[in-house]
């Protein structure tokens, strides 16, 4: 494939109202087997070529599939809004002028307006006949549930006389609504267990001062619960003071960048990844360390248990979608 496309698109025009908003996906076709017919096995093909696999069904042909299915919690939505003048060639006397696009985006949580990036050399607020106003929309998705992107569009109509006088102009608008559901790409499961204590001497207690450094082992299975295959690029633990953390994972040894892509983990659907870090309590007296110190020990003091830190995932979709994932802080077990 050497055509990925990111973005869906949402078309409006200011005369007659036309909406897609939709994925693009590749289309399937199903090759007749080989038989003593008459029939060409290139029949059924959707994409007749001379050198055609009959055990392969996709297609270099990439098709818009009639409804706009789901996306995922940490991708970045993103689709282009177009308003384009489609008035007819022989109605001269009608001008529009002021034309203006704004969205928002209603959350299960939240309405956020978006800021939307001109695409292309589209400044003009005045449109003739068969030019359009575009812009693109982009936005993380950070929650499941329903969405609905809020689009309002506004502009003037003027009309012209034939002494080239204008008459005043009438104000229009339409809104659009257009609702999808975002669901998670990813599960993540964790456990962490508490192992020995790592003994240190302590200059400042004594020649015979010990310091009992914690240590805990966090284990962690991404589970790919969405409808298609992704590519695990990077399982990375960000440790809270004074903790640090190493992976034990195979990544932590691949040193040639030419075989850390072959390296990645791809995940199908319902396939389990398990992943594990050390996370061990860094000596020193250094201020940052200091403070996350008497965190740790008034966490321990009041529940028994220790924030060990976060977990960021990142990840790419089967078109090349960019997802991330960022879990919540997470916690050791409450000490008996």
């Amino acid at each position: 494939m050497a055509v990925i496309f990111e973005a869906t698109w949402l078309v409006f025009t200011t005369n007659t109202i036309h909406a897609r908003l939709s994925r693009p996906s590749l289309s399937y076709q199903s090759p007749l087997p080989a038989a003593t017919t008459k029939i060409s096995p290139k029949a059924s093909l959707s994409y007749p070529s001379a050198d055609f696999d009959d055990q392969f069904i996709l297609t270099p042909i990439l098709t818009l599939p009639p409804a706009f299915g789901s996306v995922y919690v940490g991708e970045t939505f993103a689709c282009t809004l177009s308003a384009n003048n489609e008035i007819s060639a022989d109605e001269t006397g009608r001008v529009v002028t002021s034309v203006r696009i704004v969205a928002e985006m209603q959350t299960p949580s939240s309405v956020a307006a978006l800021e939307l990036d001109p695409a292309g050399d589209t400044a003009q607020s005045g449109l003739d006949i068969g030019e359009s106003l575009q812009k693109i929309v982009r936005y993380d998705l950070k929650e499941e549930g329903n969405h609905i992107l809020a689009v309002s569009v506004s502009y003037t109509e003027n009309r012209i006389s034939e002494n080239a006088q204008a008459a005043s102009g009438r104000v229009r608008t339409f809104r659009k609504l257009y609702q999808f559901v975002a669901q998670p790409c990813l599960s993540v499961r964790t456990k962490a267990s508490e192992l020995p204590p790592l003994e240190v001497n302590n200059k400042s207690l004594g020649p015979y001062g010990k310091t009992r450094l914690l240590r805990f082992a966090l284990e962690a299975q991404l589970e790919n619960v969405g409808d298609g295959a992704v590519v695990i690029k990077q399982t990375r633990l960000n440790p809270k003071a004074p903790f640090k953390c190493q992976s034990l994972n195979s990544d932590a040894t691949t040193s040639d960048p030419s075989t850390a892509v072959a390296a990645l983990p791809t995940l199908n659907p319902r396939d389990v990844l398990q992943v594990a870090f050390l996370i061990e309590q860094e000596e020193g007296r250094t201020e940052g360390r200091t403070e996350g110190l008497e965190a740790l020990q008034k966490d321990l003091r009041r529940d028994g248990r220790a924030t060990l830190g976060q977990l960021s995932i990142e990840w790419r979709g089967a078109m090349g979608d960019k997802g991330f994932l960022t879990t919540g802080n997470l916690m050791s077990r409450k000490r008996s």
